[in-house]
């Protein structure tokens, strides 16, 4: 059990971690570039990111305070 619960950890603390990184980069990229186009599909494409992970934490059975720390 406990090795399933590091498990779990582990994959939130990577997801979670990986988009902040691929935000970071494009915040980087657009503030370089001053795209408005750009801006738009970092918006949906966050929103999309940020669905797809809680979609993702419900499957693997994140519980409230989990999410919460991550």
């Amino acid at each position: 059990m406990k090795e399933e619960q590091a498990k779990k950890h582990i994959h939130l603390i990577l997801g979670y971690s990986g988009l902040l990184l691929i935000g970071l980069a494009i915040f980087r990229n657009l503030s370089v570039v001053k795209d408005h186009v750009g801006y738009g599909f970092l918006t949906f494409g966050s929103l999309f990111l940020i669905v797809y992970f809680n979609f993702a934490d419900d499957r693997i059975g994140a519980t409230r305070k989990e999410k919460a720390f991550y």
